[in-house]
């Protein structure tokens, strides 16, 4: 995991909460990763890019579902 992973969900969830919207949080997204490269970003990046084909609703799911599934991913170690 990269740490920008981390900072996108932290984000997302702020989203969740209400204390950020969608609109600030795709400006923070935008500024934040311009330089950043990590599957995440990349496919964040992809979702909203097509997010007129989404309600807001979705959007939100759909990203949070993305940062969640790789930052909670569980790492293994031998």
């Amino acid at each position: 995991m990269e740490a920008i992973d981390a900072e996108i969900l932290e984000q997302l969830n702020r989203v969740e909460e209400g204390h950020l919207t969608i609109v600030q949080f795709e400006d923070w997204f935008v500024g934040r990763t311009l330089n950043e490269r990590s599957r995440l970003v990349a496919e964040l990046d992809h979702t909203l890019a097509e997010k007129s084909l989404l309600t807001e609703e979705q959007l939100i799911s759909e990203l949070l579902s993305y940062a969640r599934a790789t930052v909670l991913k569980p790492t293994f170690t031998a």
